[in-house]
């Protein structure tokens, strides 16, 4: 029975976020330069001509991944600034990136990918591409919306969030949640996570619902 149009575009897509996948696991293991298209379909378990049907190039598949970290970035940027509360949003993160890092479903990969090329983009400075351009601003975008809560819980005397300046603070929760990611690749199984309390306190004076 021939598959009907729907079953086709299902397919389709599952391919594509295969090939997807196969490229976070071997860029992050390997860096962009020592990655091909040949290897990423292998590692899909496709052919090498069918990897085109769904990316020209690898620079095209790599900024596609490049471009998915930056949306992801600004849909966390506007959950912290589209709101007056300060703990609820906050929480709600860490418990969602704690959860990805537990069941290892790819997100520690790709995680540490998008660190891989957020320093790799500072590095090349004017030479890197759009898509890691575009990152580099929605990180920027990210950090000066933890910095706004920070503020906003201090305003009107709250006292939600600790006293140091907001920037240094911002650095430090961003910089914690790099390590770990890269604890739990280093890890595996033997990992610890830290409780949502734990991450969150590095912003917030304690535990309360605003």
């Amino acid at each position: 029975m021939p598959r009907t149009p729907e079953q086709h575009r299902a397919m389709r897509a599952a391919t594509r976020e295969r090939v997807r996948t196969a490229a976070i696991r071997l860029f992050c293991r390997r860096g962009y330069a020592g990655v091909d298209m040949r290897a990423i379909a292998a590692e899909a378990g496709i052919s090498t001509g069918s990897i085109y049907r769904h990316f020209a190039t690898k620079d095209e598949l790599y900024d596609d991944l490049v471009a998915e970290a930056a949306t992801g970035l600004r849909t966390l940027a506007r959950s912290f600034t589209d709101t007056d509360l300060v703990v609820e949003p906050l929480r709600g993160f860490v418990e969602v990136f704690l959860a990805d890092l537990s069941r290892d479903t790819g997100a520690v990969e790709f995680y540490l990918l998008m660190n891989q090329v957020f320093a790799s983009g500072v590095e090349a400075g004017p030479e890197r591409g759009a898509a890691v351009e575009d990152l580099l601003r929605a990180h920027r975008e990210v950090t000066g919306a933890v910095v706004t809560l920070i503020e906003r819980g201090r305003g009107r005397g709250r006292g939600l969030t600790r006293p140091a300046p907001a920037a240094e603070l911002a650095t430090c929760f961003f910089a914690t949640l790099g390590g770990l990611a890269m604890t739990r690749s280093a890890l595996g199984e033997a990992f610890v996570a830290p409780s949502v309390a734990t991450v969150t306190g590095i912003l917030l004076v304690e535990e309360t619902t605003a």
